[in-house]
């Protein structure tokens, strides 16, 4: 027997191996057998002579996408495949926490209320007269402190602290001594 029909042999032997490797699971054993089986059999295909081993490497290397296409493609497939991956549920099924008795939770968003139980950084908050489970945006949150909702995070209502704006039309900075000059504020000049 030739070098390159111990070539072949090895490589043929790399794919049967691959194929029993998407039907049981090894844990990556048998994928790894596939990789020493093809060494092999590049090896082999060396020794017969450069050209022949050339040729194996290259078709060697071009099977790894090739197998690559058919473990995310064929294996979720098998019976084994199905069993392993889980199927998404149903965007229907998912349900807002306690937000799920409003018929679209994402009215909720810009909602105001006052929370009812302190934030560390989680609580409740009512809106209208509903008490909904929320968490904090923006650090502690005071008992009966109103709040805006921004959005819903992983089922829960996100609140900040709102804190309504004087009806003048002074700058929000005017109780700060952010607008005044250094002369003012009694500041040495910077030259």
């Amino acid at each position: 027997m030739t070098a390159l029909a111990i070539a072949m042999i090895f490589f043929i032997a790399a794919l049967v191996v691959f194929a029993i490797d998407l039907m049981i699971p090894t844990g990556g054993v048998l994928i790894a057998v596939t990789g020493l089986l093809a060494c092999v059999a590049i090896y082999f295909a060396f020794k017969h002579s450069p050209t022949s081993g050339w040729w194996m490497l290259i078709a060697s290397l071009a099977m790894i996408p090739l197998m690559l296409m058919v473990l995310i493609y064929i294996w979720p497939k098998t019976p084994f495949g199905r069993r392993i991956i889980a199927t998404p549920s149903r965007v229907e099924s998912f349900a807002w926490s306690d937000s799920a008795g409003v018929s679209d939770p994402k009215k909720l968003i810009g909602a105001f209320g006052t929370s009812d139980t302190e934030f560390l950084p989680h609580g409740m908050v009512k809106i209208g007269e509903q008490v909904y489970e929320a968490v904090s945006e923006a650090g502690p949150i005071e008992p009966g402190t109103p709040v805006r909702v921004t959005k819903l995070d992983v089922g829960r209502l996100v609140v900040v602290p709102w804190h309504y704006r004087n009806e003048s039309d002074s700058p929000m900075s005017a109780s700060s001594n952010l607008d005044r000059s250094s002369q003012e504020l009694g500041l040495d000049s910077l030259d």
